[in-house]
């Protein structure tokens, strides 16, 4: 009698299995203990919807799913690094997004991280960005108000002046010397703050040697002469050993200060902005997109999976277990996480000035000559006309080899 029982639920156990709709979703954010406790509510609310969830790793994902989808055999919904996102949808691989789902997403920070040509390929998920790490106690003795840090930039170059007037002690932190950092924390946020960008709207020209890049490098190079230049993690160590004013840096400092420098006295300010009215707090938004490839047979449940993940105490569940990365819907302001933890709430302010990188596959290039830009102002003093138009040059060869 108990086998016949055990085969009577065997079988509509996998009669039901059979009757469900199945989900590929690969991604990199979540491990399986924490895909289990984000999915458990989509589970609930979807029980004939089997979610397949598989973790690629930064180092080999990339590669895996172009061979996927080389194969024919791509997951219905793939979270992409938004600087990968121009590279898929330039070759057709990615559907559009949804009408319905564009109307909802689209004015939420990061939905420009999806965009490539005038159209949204993707869902802007988890978001990360850059904002300013200022010392406290040497604003203090440098006879400066902590209580109001910079705001723009003539307020910054003094403070910076005033900090590096101390013995021992230099205004701020730029990074040089590397890749990535000499752009990101803060040259280019600095760019698209004054009102300029490298590459034009159409993404067919190189705009580096722009009025208002060139009002830009000036800054930069004069805010140089007050600042510690070096690798991002060099300057990282000074800050927390409080030989740094201020420094541009992501949320995960906040953590590694907390262990390494606990007794450091600072805090968290949006980047400052020109002093001109139309001048912004623009910061670097890097972003986790959802997508769903064009080789889907399920759309309509992987827009349910996105949806639901998309949910803000659905992608705060992830920012508690991963501080710094930050739900795209401007709603999670709300999550009382952030009340316990307000250097957080900074970054996610800054999130509504943040911009991605141009979406043109020519951008890992670009960002190569963007370093050397930065480390011709700062750590050799050249020419700001003389380096902008070099580099414009390299950047204008390296569109064109795209077109």
């Amino acid at each position: 009698m108990l086998r016949k029982l055990l085969f009577v639920v065997l079988v509509l156990a996998t009669v039901l299995s059979l009757g469900k709709t199945k989900l590929a979703f690969w991604q990199f954010m979540m491990d399986d203990a924490l895909a289990k406790e984000v999915l458990a509510g989509f589970a609930k609310e979807y029980p004939d919807i089997e979610v397949e969830v598989v973790q690629l790793s930064w180092s080999t994902g990339f590669d895996k799913i172009v061979t996927a989808i080389a194969a024919g055999a791509a997951p219905d919904v793939v979270e992409l690094g938004n600087t990968w996102v121009a590279s898929f949808a330039s070759k057709n691989v990615l559907l559009e997004m949804h009408p319905e789902d564009l109307a909802k997403y689209k004015n939420f920070p990061g939905a420009n991280c999806a965009e490539y040509m005038g159209k949204y390929y993707g869902y802007p998920w988890l978001l990360g960005t850059r904002a300013m790490f200022y010392n406290v106690d040497l604003m203090i003795k440098a006879g400066l108000d902590p209580d109001k840090p910079p705001e723009t930039w003539s307020e910054l170059l003094e403070a910076v002046k005033k900090i590096s007037a101390l013995p021992g002690v230099y205004g701020i932190g730029l990074p040089a010397g590397e890749v990535y950092s000499p752009w990101q924390e803060w040259f280019l946020l600095a760019i698209w703050g004054n009102g300029g960008d490298v590459v034009s709207k159409d993404l067919k020209k190189a705009v580096l040697n722009s009025p208002q890049n060139r009002e830009t490098a000036l800054f930069y190079q004069e805010l140089s002469k007050y600042a510690l230049k070096s690798k991002q993690k060099d300057l990282g160590e000074a800050f927390g050993e409080g030989r740094v004013g201020f420094l541009v840096s992501g949320a995960w400092s906040i953590g590694t200060l907390a262990q390494s420098y606990p007794n450091l006295n600072y805090g968290v300010c949006l980047i400052p902005k020109p002093d001109k009215p139309e001048g912004i707090h623009a910061s670097f938004l890097g972003g986790e997109v959802l997508a769903i490839p064009s080789q889907c047979k399920n759309v309509d449940a992987a827009r349910k999976l996105i949806n639901y993940l998309m949910r803000p105490q659905v992608a705060m569940i992830i920012t508690k277990h991963y501080p710094g990365v930050y739900p795209a819907d401007p709603r999670a302001a709300s999550d009382p996480w952030f009340e316990d933890n307000p250097l957080h709430l900074v970054f996610f302010e800054q999130l509504k000035t943040a911009f991605p990188v141009p979406p043109t596959p020519a951008w890992p290039k670009i960002e190569d000559i963007l370093t050397n830009v930065v480390d011709d102002l700062i750590v050799r003093y050249k020419s700001v006309d003389e380096v902008l138009s070099y580099y414009n040059e390299q950047i204008q060869r390296v569109l064109d080899e795209v077109k």
